[in-house]
């Protein structure tokens, strides 16, 4: 039992020894009622059988029915009252020392583990402490306690049927548990290394769930964790079957057991005054089979409670791990994709009477928006944070469903038998919150195509400035990169989620605000490489700076979730005085001009 509790919940455990001990005193006055009242019935059964017995000779074994019959419910439920009340005291402490000890360690700045692994300490290994003790700690006290009981109560009676229960007893205390030990211990290991990993692997996808959705792979990720699924329940299913045969033959140990001392009994005090107590000793043994065939499950079972145990000790012993920050998840994707109707010819998106409101919000993100933008159009979405820009782009993209109105994509490309235009897949697109998943490099770029070559990935991160990046790391592509990009600053994690948008090579690409975190000379570079590599495609970029505006062909400024200009850069200079108002206020007059460099102090937002 040392050599399976570490030191920490050793002395965790110690804070309650007294609830411990009472539990389990009432455990055996349970089970001591429960075999007194075996005995008391049996030798109730057998007296009442002689045809010379009165009713005052059965009063007494009558009122031992009554008393113990009693006495062990009441002793059951309180000793499970207190076990379950100390057990969840225990549980609750620890989930507390975790989230503590994740703080701590997070300030610190001290690496460590994907948030997946913290979500199965949370929900699975200190979910084990109370299986670990409920199921395995106190059956097994139990079971030991009532056999050193009932040998010495055989040793009383006969030196044979001590050595008897002795023999017997031990095949089901220590022979059968040591075998089911034997024959699952490698499989509940493995089954829960496969959970903790699953927990990690669901977590990092259910993060970036939005980044699948958005390159159509979402199927492909949920079949993948359905396969997963199916092999731990063949796992566990092999195991259960495993335990059960053990289980078989223990039982087949008790008959074996209760057949030698009903033979004992009946040659020791057959015929004479004695015969009342055959069936009252053969009864009252049942109680303690009960327990005993219990074991094997019970040991079984401490293998994946030692792994369990194992994991703790990584946060609450000496080799205590940082978490890392928890990352704002990307918005999840809706259930099922809103029908969209094919836009006309020659138009990209077609945007009628759009509108959307976020739950308690007082007044809606989208109040009616309508528009169509012309296939291959580079288009600027302008606004202040906060007026519908993003709600703009995420209805288009898909990842939200609009309250009303409707969003149309236009067609892609010929269908390969001529019968028409192929509907367009779904649009890449970059939202504020790009997502990177605890993988490599590689891995994170083949999401925007799987099939991607080395020199295409090199390329794309060429393009967006992470070449120097990705030619220093030491493995290159297969570099990890660690959960929400911990391995890169905000900035390139940000860069990396763009390659992957130009690898992705969709003829729609939807970028929000894909400027931030990045200074004046980077945006620049970034906004000449976004036109050159969708030269041919529709681009739509929601932002609130105005740098090198003019190389857009169209720009919209919304504001209020509506519509508040349109047009293309020349035109509304000319014609709208509040543009020009925003053009001065954001220093990009002088920028398009020439006449001042586009420094990081004279971005201002919309």
């Amino acid at each position: 039992m040392r050599r399976l509790l570490p030191p920490w919940l050793r002395s965790l455990a110690g804070r309650f020894s007294r609830q411990i001990a009472l539990a389990l005193l009432l455990g055996l006055a349970a089970y001591g009622c429960a075999a007194l009242l075996m005995f008391a019935a049996g030798f109730l059964i057998s007296k009442t059988a002689d045809p010379a017995t009165t009713l005052f000779m059965v009063m007494t074994p009558v009122a031992c029915v009554q008393l113990f019959g009693l006495g062990r419910p009441l002793a059951r439920y309180f000793e499970r009252l207190v076990s379950h009340d100390w057990v969840m005291k225990v549980t609750s402490l620890l989930q507390l020392r975790l989230f503590r000890a994740a703080r701590r360690l997070q300030a610190a700045g001290r690496g460590g583990s994907p948030l997946g692994t913290y979500l199965a300490v949370l929900t699975d290994d200190i979910g084990h402490l109370q299986d670990l003790f409920l199921r395995v700690v106190f059956p097994a006290a139990m079971a030991l306690l009532l056999y050193a009981g009932a040998c010495l109560l055989c040793g009383w009676f006969s030196a044979a049927l001590l050595l008897l229960m002795l023999l017997c007893g031990a095949a089901c205390v220590f022979l059968l548990p040591y075998l089911a030990l034997a024959i699952t211990r490698d499989p509940i290991a493995k089954e829960h290394r496969q959970r903790a990993d699953g927990y990690a692997q669901l977590t990092d996808d259910v993060l970036g769930i939005a980044d699948y959705q958005l390159a159509g792979r979402a199927a492909e990720v949920c079949s993948r964790h359905r396969a997963a699924a199916e092999r731990l329940d063949a796992l566990g299913a092999r195991i259960r079957h495993r335990v059960r045969l053990v289980q078989l033959a223990s039982v087949l140990a008790m008959g074996a057991i209760c057949a030698a001392m009903l033979a004992w009994c009946g040659s020791a005090w057959g015929g004479g005054p004695e015969a009342d107590f055959i069936a009252a000793f053969t009864l009252g043994f049942f109680p303690l089979a009960e327990v005993l065939m219990l074991l094997p499950a019970s040991v079984s079972e401490a293998v994946g409670h030692k792994q369990a145990i194992a994991s703790l000790d990584a946060f609450f012993g000496e080799t205590a791990g940082a978490p890392p920050a928890r990352p704002q998840a990307a918005e999840p994707a809706p259930d099922g994709q809103p029908p969209r109707a094919a836009a006309p010819p020659g138009i990209a998106v077609e945007v009628r009477d759009l509108r959307f409101a976020y739950p308690g919000a007082k007044a809606a993100a989208l109040q009616g928006i309508s528009l169509s933008i012309e296939a291959g159009a580079k288009v600027a979405v302008l606004g202040r944070s906060g007026s519908g820009k993003s709600t703009l782009l995420s209805a288009i993209g898909g990842t939200i469903a609009p309250d009303s109105g409707s969003v149309a994509l236009g067609p892609a490309e010929p269908a390969a038998d001529g019968s028409g235009n192929s509907p367009q897949p779904a649009p890449a697109m970059l939202d504020q919150r790009p997502y990177l998943f605890d993988r490599t490099l590689r891995q994170n770029l083949a999401l925007g195509c799987a099939h991607a070559a080395d020199d295409a990935m090199m390329g794309a991160l060429e393009a967006v400035g992470l070449g120097a990046k990705a030619a220093s790391l030491a493995q290159g592509l297969d570099t990890p990169i660690g959960e929400t990009g911990t391995g890169f600053s905000g900035g390139e994690a940000h860069r990396v989620a763009l390659a992957r948008v130009l690898l992705a090579r969709c003829p729609l690409v939807l970028l929000d605000e894909p400027f931030n975190a990045l200074d004046p000379e980077t945006e620049e570079a970034l906004i000449d490489t976004l036109l050159r590599c969708f030269a041919d495609d529709t681009l739509i970029v929601a932002t609130h700076h105005l740098a090198r505006i003019d190389l857009f062909d169209r720009v919209i400024l919304i504001e209020d979730g509506r519509v508040a200009l349109d047009g293309t850069p020349a035109q509304l200079r000319r014609d709208s005085a509040h543009f020009r108002r925003l053009l001065a206020f954001d220093g990009a007059e002088d920028a398009v001009a020439g006449d001042a460099d586009y420094s990081s102090s004279s971005k201002v937002s919309v």
